[in-house]
């Protein structure tokens, strides 16, 4: 079978559970685009000390495509307890900081620790340029990727990059030969749409003709039935000036009145796992029936 390209755009555990879910098709060429503005937790705390890009989401996508029970994974995602300053830090997050000193730029530090852990997929930082996410409500303004995150339900009109960044040649140069696109699953704010506000990111989707774009749908209405919120995103994704087709993988249990309104769609049995998450096997078999078309 030919080659894919297949490229995923997102953060955290969405984009790791949907990399290692279509990492072991022998037939994709896979590239995972992370999104790179966390504040919080070890990876904010490291930013305003080594005034560095976010590290948190790369760390965790690395983890989901190694060996999970190998010494170098376990290592890379040992946490810090009761140590001082070192109390809430994952050793990742560290190496990623040292490594980086030693690298002049982030996309090159990740391609460092991805040999490390012996990952075939390529995992990028969106940018290489440390940026902070800035949401715009009816009446406020919220900075930083948590407080966005923690403002969500309140109907965002306008996100934003500042500063502005642009992406590395690396990501131009994925988007503009991929095959397949796939937006999400996760926090729609914060994982999803980040990458989708530098200009140069959608101007290479939009004029990359091959293209195909599918948006996954959470397992759960992400916005507590405020409004549909598959139809709300998709609508929003195209007011960032995305202007090809995208079509979306809805969990079957998240059927509504509206629906027919994000077509064209696929309706799949996606039941969640544990942790409110696509069960892998049912993921897995939906993903492969999009990327064989």
């Amino acid at each position: 079978m030919t080659e894919i390209n297949v490229t995923c755009i997102g953060g955290g555990h969405g984009l790791g559970q949907l990399l290692s879910a279509i990492n072991d098709f022998d037939f994709v060429k896979l590239t995972g685009i992370v999104t790179t503005t966390d504040n919080g937790g070890s990876t904010g705390r490291l930013r305003e000390s080594c005034d560095t890009i976010s590290w948190g989401d790369i760390r965790y996508c690395l983890s989901k495509l190694s060996n999970e029970s190998s010494t170098k994974t376990l290592l890379f995602e040992y946490r810090f307890d009761k140590l001082g300053d070192l109390s809430g830090h994952s050793l990742g997050n560290l190496m990623f900081c040292a490594v980086d000193s030693l690298c002049l730029r982030p996309t090159e530090t990740v391609k460092v620790m991805r040999e490390y852990l012996g990952i075939k997929a390529t995992i990028l930082p969106m940018s290489d340029t440390v940026t902070h996410l800035v949401s715009h409500s009816e009446e406020h303004c919220f900075f930083g990727e948590v407080e966005v995150d923690e403002h969500a339900n309140q109907e965002i009109k306008k996100l934003a990059l500042t500063p502005v960044v642009k992406p590395s040649d690396e990501v131009i140069h994925t988007l503009k030969n991929a095959d397949i696109l796939f937006l999400g699953p996760g926090s729609f704010y914060t994982s999803t749409l980040p990458s989708l506000l530098m200009d140069e990111v959608i101007d290479i989707i939009n004029h990359n003709t091959q293209l195909k774009i599918y948006f996954i749908a959470n397992v759960e209405d992400e916005f507590n039935n405020q409004y549909d919120d598959v139809h709300y995103q998709l609508k929003f994704i195209k007011k960032l000036g995305l202007t090809k087709t995208v079509h979306s993988l809805i969990p079957r249990h998240r059927i509504s009145r509206i629906t027919d309104l994000c077509k064209p769609y696929t309706i799949a049995d996606l039941p969640a796992d544990t942790n409110g998450r696509h069960q892998h096997p049912f993921y897995r078999e939906q993903l492969l029936g999009l990327i064989k078309g």
